[in-house]
This record gives C-alpha cells, structure tokens and sequence, in this order.
C-alpha cells in the first residue's frame, strides 16, 4: 500500500532548494505538513495501524536524510529505531527513540558531526529520546538494566553501518542477556510496581493510556515475554503458535487498536505528548471518536464506559497469559502437585481448575460453585488460565433458564452469606463477567461513569467499594475504624439484606430517571427470583429506595430540630431498618470519593442515628417539642456551669436575652463554652474563640459581638481567604442587639491565633471584604459549570425560609452569597454547607428583618439576585 506521507515528502524534497546550507525551515514545513495530513487521515477514519506506521516510515525518511547530511557512509556509526519506534509505531507525539551505536574505534571520540546531528534533530523539531553506545556497552547494561534488554528487543536499522548493527543483532538472538525465566519474573514484578503507582485499577478518573492497568503497556508485557521465551515478534506469532486461540487473538487485536485510536486523538487534542486522559480532553477525545449523546448519557459517559470495558478486557487477557507464561516458563519441569476437591474441580499447582473441560458444559451451576470454594479455601491461589477460559467460553450458558434454576439461586446467595472472601470474589467474578450475566441489570452498568468529580470510581467498581466496607464492619482487624459501624452491624439479623441491598442501590444508574425507584424494580425482582420472605424484601427495596434519605437528612436539615427527627424516625419506623440504613449511608459515602467521607460527616451520622434510635425506642422520654426541648438544654447547660462555680445569677441575666431557638440549635457542650468564654469575657466589644472539634482536623470558631449588617459576609469572606472550608454555620442574634455565631471550619493550616487575628482585623473593618475571585477556579472545576439552582421552602411552625442552592464550587461562593442577603436585607440564622466533588449543596435557613418567611415576591427576587451574583 502507498504511504501518503512518503509520497508528500518524496514531492517536497524534489522541489527542496539547493543549498550548502541546510534549510530548518524546509523540515519543520515537511513535519508539520505530515502531522495535517495525520490528522485528516485520522477524521476520515483511516485504520489505525496504517496511520502509527505511515508516520514511523515518515520519520525514518527525515532521519536517514538528515543523517546522510552530516554523517559520513563510511564512519562506523549505525542509527537505530527501539522501543515503539523500533516496533515501527508512531502516533502523533510520541518519543521517538534511537540508539547511536558505536564502533569501539570510534567510542573515545565520535565524530563532531554525531553531536551536530542530534542538535539539529531538536531544532528541526523532532522530540527525541536518545542513547549513545557500542555493542559492548549494550550488552553491559542490558545486563543491569530490564529496560534497555526490552528496548533491544525491539529495534530497526535506519542509517549507517549494516555490520555494526548485524553485531547487536546477533547480541539480542544468539547472546540473550536476560534467561527466560528471570525476564518473566522482572517484567511481572515491574507489571505489579507499575500498577500500584495507578491504584491497581482499571477505573481511575483520569487513567493513563499507556501505563494504568489494563492500558498498551498490559500488552506490550505480553509481547515482550513471548517474543523472549517464543521468538516471536507479537502476539500473532503466539497465535500462530498455537498458544493464543483466534478468539483472544481477536479480542487482544479490537483492544489494541481501541486504544490507539484513543491515544491517537488524545495526542491530537493534547497538541503535545500527553498519555494521561484527562478530564479536560475526555470530551473533546469522545467527540473527535464520535460518541453522540443520548437522552441518559452523555457522549464522554458512552466513550469512557467503552474504555473502562476495553481496559478489563485487556488485564484479563494479561493475567491469563502470564499465567500460562508462568506454567510454560518458570514450571515447564515441575511434577505438577493435584488435589482433588470433588468431582469437577481439583486444585493444581495452588490453582483452582476443572477436572476436564467439559465440566460447565455438563454442570453450567459450577460457574458459580468455582467462586465459593475460593471463599471456603482461601489458601487457593486463584482460577487456573485454562479454566478461565472454558469460564468465558461457557459464559454464554448463563441465560435466564440458568438463573431461574434453585440450585443457582442457592449457590448465589450461599456466597452473599459466606462470612469471608464476599468482596474479592464478587470483584473476581465482576472481572470475569459472570456477575453481570448472573445479575443483567449489574452488566449495564459494569464500566459506567458519571462525568464529574464527585464519583471517583465507576458505578460497579464503587459498588464493590461498597461491598467492601459493609464486609469491613464485621471484621475484628478494623473495628478500630468504625467501632460504632462494627457495633450496630453484630445487631443486623440478617447481614445479607445489606449486602443485597448494596448490591443493587446504584443499579439503575445511566437509565435516565430516578435511580432510587428504579432499582427498586430490579431489587424487588431479585428478592422475589431469590425466595426472600416479604419482610426481608421490604427491608431490601426500602434501603434501595432510601439510600440516600439519611445523608441528605444530616447535610441539609437542622437534625437538632426534633421535628426533623420525627420524620426521619417515621421513614425508618425501627431500630433494625435504622440499623441498616446507617451501615449503608457510611458505607456508601466512603466509597464515592476518597475526599468525602471526614469526621464532620462522620458527627452527623452519628448524631442522626443515636438521636433517631432514642426517639424509636423511647418516644416518651424524647423531646417531642422545639420548646421543650430547647428548655431541657437551656437545665442542662445551667447545671454544668453551676458546677463549674459560675453564678446562676450571672448565667440567667446573660441568657434572658437569648431566644429559644439558640438553646435548641446548639449542644449542651456549646452552649456550656460559649456561656463561658462570654462571662469571662464581659467588656470585650468583639469575642472570637477558637477550639479544636471533636473531630480530627476542625475547629469551631465562637464570634460574639455588636450586631451590623455585612459581619456574616465578612466573616465567610476572611475564611475562604485563609483558605478554611465552612462546613456549618449558625447565626443567633440577642435582644441587646448582639450577634452570635458559630463555625465549624476544616483544613486548617494555621494556628488559632493568626485566625482569630484576621477574624478580628476584618470585622474592624467591614467597609473593605476581600473576596476570592472565581479566576481562581481549579481547571477541573471550570468544566463542570453548571446554572445555578434554588429551591425554597417554607416552615411557618419555625418562622424561617429553607433555601437549598445546588451550584459548581468556586471560590468566594459563601461570602457572595452573603452579600446578595445583605443586600436584600435577609437574615440568616443556620446554613449547612457540602462540598461533593465540584459541586457544592448548601442549605440556608433564612428569615425576613421581621424574622418571617420569605413570601413568594421575596423568594424570587432572591433567586434572580443570587442567579446574577453567581453568573458573574
């Protein structure tokens, strides 16, 4: 076939000017030249492969031209392609790697011209990755050194002196440097180092193409073990070998060229060498592939489910084949140790494996029987290769006449109850596609992301991080962790609910609609196929349908309020469904993120479920009233400070000008502090306390003083200036015209000190607030921009509005908020604010000057204030 690239250099160097002098500019026109024709080459869907080796070939033709200007015929020097480029590949940016190989006679001083060549090569503008040696020094630090033995394995003679390069050749075929058995054994240990550095997953947000697990690297292990162990030169020649079946062949093929084409447009997008897909070229990548978006996903959403496919489908060819490796290479001359397990699996050489191949054909339930006894013998070391196979070959047996079968639903639950190994069996069987053709609906989402930076892991990974929690609270090595998860959990009664319940709780995601009820369907559908009892299938589809009521109810929602208490405690309706519900929302939360889950939730969690379970188990003995409740605390606090020798008296004059509201928002403890630092604190006009939270890494700042409009603003305003995230605020204003507020902030690097001095320079100074401007928005977050929502909500019982604002996270948000209430004169008297990736949820509950709900002229011309001040 015609190389375009050749034929366009072949016409520009016919028509090249003569000159003594070499024209740069005449190159770096023909390199650019070539990349434009790539790239049109690339949008006119040209195969892949032609267009990796059009651009090598063009490339050697520069090389040997250049070379041929500067280095004599006869000098003893050779130019080589390794690596990539000795494989004859090239995508748009990617190194291009060379060898200059030396003749000893010339290894003292090599010519002038070499150091001018490799001059030039940069000015023309080829990025080059270069070595400079003789065959003694290849084979010297061959020796030392994996990755140049691997770069030698793949070379290509461009220019120079044949004899030479004849001699390394004869060094990589007749004198390997490395045994077989010791290259394998380095190249998985490098495989395994390689993979840690990328989290050991196939699912990263941002993955890199060629070095995360299940990228081109994967492949390239393959083909450098069998072109050391087969002489072979790729996996074709394994094929041809009979070691590789058509279909693997097949699949390894579709995958390569899948994430070329990605690591084609990436470089294209990128402008530059870049392997790492970023989320700021995700999308352009996807549309340049062209993905279309569909009415329940977004084009970059079908794109990366497809990679994170093509990924898993890639590590599980890698892992089958290094183990076939293993058998051929490191135990080629073993006596192979067999141990019958029962009549259709035995254990060989520490692997599980079939007595013969026929086994899930004549028995499809021991598909699923093979993960339980890794369960019930973990001292196997996994599935052997062959046996894999026959699993994917026999995958398709696994219909809907399999899973209406008892004995399958007996073997599938009979591994949800096992009391070991749940997680890592379900992560292999997800690995292997069984548990998505066992469970279709968890096939659909197997590989789907959610586009933003809230969800770290794709949908089915972060269901078995969830898995993998739940499974923690009932180990002893981490009760440490979560004592009070592991201790609610030994209440559970039936442990698989929650295990069941997790399973399916984001199983509708990508469907468009509401996930929640959606998966109801699916969960109710299971319990019925699984013969659960209708009171554990409602437990099941109640925390499927709920699984996210708790948490929003602790981020949103004032739970000192015991009306919030006694709704929340009406959806529950009992301690075990509380029980539940609790394990699965701290479950949950901890596997979306790496960043969400810290001790602030962690409070809130806790307050919500030991205050619900009191108001379950002892409706009588709860505060059922705001107002009685807010007079048990007001008793409590007076009691403690008593002891403390504090004068009742004093306390009583102090708080006679509090409302009620602050005794029923704060705790016993908090109002037992503050009291304090106000007593011992009488003529100071501006008091600014700061304490260490009970939780790690957060502190609760106390502000009291005269009460004057912009103070919340200004406050908020020099917080985000010290970089302190406002996680809680609550806002009290007495009848001597005073104004109380109190933060929870976290991560602080400061002392308290410098705080409350900047605390205290700023309220001085309420003219001038510093805010942060939104140029200083993180990249990832500018892509995530999203119009700004509001919604409110009335509470005439308690005289305030509830506003929930759902936005992008940027700096200065809170103070900008601020100001639009300072300037519609709105008070604000608690606000709940959550950062979940780049978007923030924050709940205000604000009033009128008069302390009324906001009507509904006032809510909109709030909102229209709020929208303009958020836009800017």
């Amino acid at each position: 076939m015609t190389n375009p690239l050749l034929s366009l250099w072949q016409v520009a160097n016919n028509e090249k000017p003569h000159s003594e002098v070499l024209n740069i500019s005449f190159y770096r026109n023909a390199l650019q030249q070539g990349q434009a024709h790539l790239k049109q080459q690339f949008e006119a869907q040209a195969d892949i492969i032609t267009l990796v080796q059009q651009r090598a070939a063009f490339i050697d033709e520069v090389l040997q031209d250049l070379w041929q200007h500067h280095i004599p015929a006869s000098a003893p020097i050779s130019l080589v392609a390794v690596g990539g480029y000795g494989r004859g590949e090239l995508h748009p940016y990617s190194d291009i790697d060379l060898l200059i190989l030396l003749d000893d006679a010339v290894s003292e001083q090599p010519p002038n011209e070499l150091s001018t060549f490799l001059t030039l090569l940069w000015d023309v503008g080829l990025e080059i990755g270069h070595s400079v040696r003789t065959i003694q020094e290849c084979r010297q630090q061959a020796e030392e050194d994996i990755t140049i033995a691997t770069n030698l394995l793949e070379t290509r003679l461009l220019s120079g002196d044949k004899a030479l390069y004849a001699a390394l050749q004869q060094l990589t075929i007749n004198h390997k440097t490395w045994d077989t058995s010791r290259f394998y054994q380095e190249k998985k240990q490098e495989q395994l180092q390689r993979h840690l550095k990328y989290n050991d997953s196939i699912n990263n947000l941002e993955p890199n193409i060629k070095e995360s697990p299940g990228g081109l690297r994967d492949l390239q292990v393959i083909s450098w073990v069998a072109q050391q162990h087969f002489d072979v030169k790729d996996i074709k020649g394994l094929k041809q070998k009979g070691f590789l079946a058509n279909s693997e062949f097949q699949r390894l093929d579709k995958a390569r060229r899948f994430l070329w084409r990605v690591r084609f447009s990436l470089h294209l997008v990128a402008n530059r060498k870049q392997e790492k897909l970023m989320i700021d070229h995700q999308r352009e990548v996807a549309i340049q592939l062209g993905y279309q978006e569909t009415d329940s996903r977004l084009a970059v959403e079908h794109f990366m489910k497809d990679y994170y496919r093509c990924a898993r489908s890639v590590s599980q060819m890698n892992e089958l084949l290094l183990q076939l490796f293993e058998e051929n290479i490191i135990q080629a001359n073993e006596i192979a140790q067999i141990e019958p397990i029962n009549r259709r699996f035995q254990i060989h050489n520490g692997y599980l494996e079939t007595i013969n191949s026929g086994i899930f054909a004549f028995y499809p339930y021991a598909m699923l029987e093979v993960f339980l006894i890794l369960q019930q013998q973990p001292e196997i070391k996994g599935i052997r290769a062959d046996t894999i196979r026959q699993l994917h070959a026999h995958r398709h047996l696994i219909d809907k006449r399999f899973r209406a079968d008892i004995k399958n639903r007996s073997l599938f639950m009979e591994i949800i109850r096992q009391p070991k190994g749940v997680t890592h069996e379900f992560r292999r069987m997800n690995r292997l596609g069984i548990l998505g053709a066992y469970l279709p609906s968890f096939g659909q989402i197997v590989g789907q992301m959610q586009h933003d930076l809230f969800h770290a892991y794709t949908v089915d990974e972060h269901t078995l991080f969830l898995v993998r929690n739940l499974r923690r609270f009932s180990c002893p090595e981490y009760q440490a962790e979560f004592p009070l998860c592991s201790e609610v959990y030994e209440q559970l009664p039936k442990p698989e609910l929650l295990f069941i319940a997790g399973l399916f709780h984001d199983i509708a995601k990508g469907r468009g609609g509401d996930h929640s009820k959606l998966g109801v369907v699916d969960a109710a559908a299971f319990c019925m196929q699984h013969s659960l009892s209708d009171f554990d299938t409602d437990i099941v589809t109640f925390l499927v349908r709920q699984h996210l009521t708790m948490s929003a109810t602790a981020q949103k929602f004032d739970i000192h309020d015991p009306e919030v208490i006694k709704k929340f405690g009406e959806k529950v309706q009992t301690v075990d469904r509380l029980n539940y519900i609790y394990l699965l929302t701290v479950a949950d939360i901890r596997a979306t993120n790496n960043n969400l889950w810290n001790g602030w939730r962690d409070s809130l969690l806790k307050q919500l479920y030991h205050t619900t379970k009191q108001w379950l188990v002892a409706h009588d003995e709860v505060a059922k009233s705001t107002a009685e409740k807010s007079q048990r605390q007001q008793a409590s606090a007076l009691e403690s400070l008593i002891e403390q020798s504090f004068s009742e008296q004093q306390i009583i004059d102090l708080w006679q000008h509090y409302e009620s509201d602050y005794f029923l928002r704060h705790t016993v403890d908090e109002i037992c502090w503050q009291t304090k630092c106000r007593l011992q604190n009488l003529i100071t006009p501006t008091l600014i306390n700061i304490r260490k939270h009970d939780q790690e890494n957060m502190l609760e700042i106390f502000i009291c003083t005269q009460d004057r409009p912009r103070i919340f603003a200004a406050t908020t305003a020099c917080l985000e200036q010290l970089q302190l995230d406002v996680l809680d605020a609550k806002i009290s204003i007495t009848s001597d015209t005073y104004t109380l507020n109190t933060y929870i902030v976290n991560g602080f690097n400061q002392q308290p000190s410098e705080i409350s001095q900047a605390l205290e320079k700023q309220l001085n100074n309420l003219n001038e607030i510093k805010t942060q401007s939104s140029a200083l928005t993180p990249r990832k977050m500018k892509l995530f921009e999203t119009t700004p929502t509001i919604q409110f909500q009335t509470n005439e019982e308690q005289n305030h509005t509830v506003m929930e604002l759902r936005t992008h996270d940027r700096p200065g948000l809170v103070s900008s908020v601020a100001q639009v209430f300072l300037q519609q004169d709105i008070q604000l008297s608690n606000a709940k604010l959550a950062t979940l990736g780049d978007q923030v949820e924050d709940v205000f509950f604000i009033s009128t000057l008069t302390s009324g709900p906001l009507n509904r002229n006032e809510q909109d011309n709030l909102q229209q204030k709020l929208m303009s001040a958020l836009s800017n």
